[in-house]
């Protein structure tokens, strides 16, 4: 599978059930399997706005990149 369809596949399942989509993001991300903490995670992740569930790093690299002239 490729970029394309990975990135395809994800988006849908984000449209489709956002509340597992991020709990199974989570679970693989975090090692975390118990459901239960989980749909806790969840909630608490929806109720505060600045949490992100990407790394702020990755705002740095973008921002870098666009400098560079490396994305548009």
């Amino acid at each position: 599978m490729e970029y394309k369809d990975i990135r395809e596949n994800l988006e849908e399942m984000m449209n489709n059930n956002y509340k597992d989509f991020i709990k199974a993001l989570v679970s693989i991300e975090k090692g975390v399997s118990n459901e239960k903490a989980l749909e806790e995670v969840y909630v608490i992740y929806m109720n505060n706005d600045t949490t992100a569930l990407l790394s702020d790093d990755f705002d740095y690299m973008i921002d870098d990149m666009k400098e560079q002239g490396k994305l548009i």
